[in-house]
């Protein structure tokens, strides 16, 4: 096994409640932080702790209103060259059933381009004040896209917030675009 790049919408984060405590992490310095260094819309999110941990949830509102017609832009950038069929069929199952049940179908990976990842890894924030704290942020994903090959990790932060900040601002006329996580996984 090894690490792959891999795009994907960032269904749930979570962060440890004691870490919060410790740092002495208010609420609203932790939206601030994940708004402003990882680029996301929390107001897309529900937050809700649970099990000594705080949780964004991707509020099923925003899903079901938004994720078919970023797909439909999305696919076919991502999938260019192939698997054509796979995704219009994709699309075509989603469109059929109840957004109620697309985390299932997610979590069956029948489908490369639709998998539900509950290794996506993690990212720290820096929260500006005295001492500035830093918190981890562990994200599960809807995974859209894994690379073909293995990837080497070492210097790369800088260059997946680029590509972040590349889909950002080509899809910005998708609410969930600001959801999207690009990270290695495996």
């Amino acid at each position: 096994m090894g690490q792959y790049l891999a795009l994907g919408l960032a269904h749930t984060m979570s962060i440890s409640l004691d870490e919060i405590r410790k740092q002495e992490i208010s609420n609203e310095e932790l939206r601030q932080g994940i708004e402003r260094e990882l680029l996301f819309d929390l107001n897309l999110y529900d937050e809700a702790e649970a099990d000594e941990e705080f949780l964004f949830t991707l509020k099923g509102q925003s899903l079901e209103k938004g994720l078919i017609p970023f797909l439909e832009v999305l696919y076919p950038i991502l999938y260019r060259r192939k698997d054509e069929k796979e995704y219009l069929s994709l699309l075509k199952q989603l469109r059929e059933m109840p957004s109620a049940r697309w985390l299932d179908l997610a979590e069956e990976k029948n489908n490369a381009a639709f998998q539900y990842d509950r290794f996506a890894g993690y990212d720290y924030i820096t929260i500006p004040k005295a001492f500035y704290p830093s918190i981890r942020i562990d994200f599960n994903c809807f995974l859209f896209y894994i690379g073909y090959g293995k990837i080497i990790t070492e210097g790369i932060a800088d260059f997946l917030y680029f590509f972040k900040y590349c889909i950002y601002k080509t899809f910005k006329d998708h609410p969930l675009v600001r959801s999207v996580r690009v990270y290695i996984t495996g």
